[in-house]
């Protein structure tokens, strides 16, 4: 579920509508630091990550090493993969996909908390500050902003580089953002808010620090910007490597 989020704010406020030329599709990959942490006695260590991004008008895919994401909005699924146990799991985008699973629950008690976190996972909020910083991070002009990102998860404070240099597609864009509300009954209104208020970031994120408070632990994550293309995808972007296993969601 943290990994399907990260995705969602990445369409979110990481492409933002820059107008531009039209771009058939688009690559991006990044580097990811998280810093170690000690959350209820045990140590979470250290994890440095590549992470390769494809999005085109069919949908959206997320690699590193350990894991990929593929986001498909017009078939309304994710499809999660793990590459060390050379296994995937196909989940519904829709809630009412996630409500047939709760109703499917034998247990009271487990379906009601189910119901709960389902209606808090529908509220996502976002505010932004603009500054007047500027700098330069590798060849790319930025300006400073502050992001405050609300979800179940916790509250996110996140120090977000962005530039204008580089130039993405709005109707990619739009289209994308749009079939994922479409298939997401119930979130609609905090989507469109969330990216009405996103909207203010002006460019591309290049850099980004994020700080999130964990049962009362404080854990940053700093996301760098490495390359950022106008690059046709494979044909083969979206499909399951051959020979893994599907697993049954639990």
């Amino acid at each position: 579920m943290k990994r399907i989020l990260s995705l969602i704010t990445l369409l979110i406020f990481g492409l933002l509508s820059v107008p531009g030329p039209s771009h058939a599709d688009i690559y991006m990959k990044r580097k990811r630091h998280t810093d170690a942490v000690k959350i209820m006695g045990m140590d979470q260590p250290a994890e440095n990550v590549v992470e390769e991004i494809w999005i085109t008008k069919k949908g959206f895919r997320s690699d590193d090493p350990k894991s990929s994401v593929i986001m498909l909005p017009y078939e309304q699924k994710v499809i999660m993969i793990d590459h060390r146990k050379k296994t995937y799991m196909i989940r519904d985008l829709t809630v009412d996909a996630m409500q047939v699973r709760i109703k499917e629950g034998k247990d009271p008690e487990k379906t009601a908390a189910m119901k709960g976190m389902m209606k808090n996972i529908m509220k996502i909020e976002a505010v932004v500050r603009a500054t007047d910083e500027k700098k330069k991070i590798s060849s790319w002009n930025c300006k400073k902003y502050f992001l405050t990102l609300k979800t179940f998860m916790g509250e996110i404070e996140n120090e977000v580089w962005a530039t204008e240099d580089l130039k993405v597609d709005s109707a990619l864009y739009d289209q994308l953002t749009s079939s994922m509300i479409s298939v997401m009954p119930g979130m609609e209104n905090s989507m469109k808010d969330v990216t009405s208020e996103i909207k203010k970031i002006k460019g591309i994120q290049v850099k980004t620090i994020s700080t999130q408070n964990i049962m009362n632990q404080s854990r940053k994550t700093v996301t760098d910007l490495m390359e950022f293309k106008d690059k046709k995808a494979p044909k083969n972007v979206f499909e399951i490597p051959k020979g893994y296993t599907k697993e049954t969601l639990p």
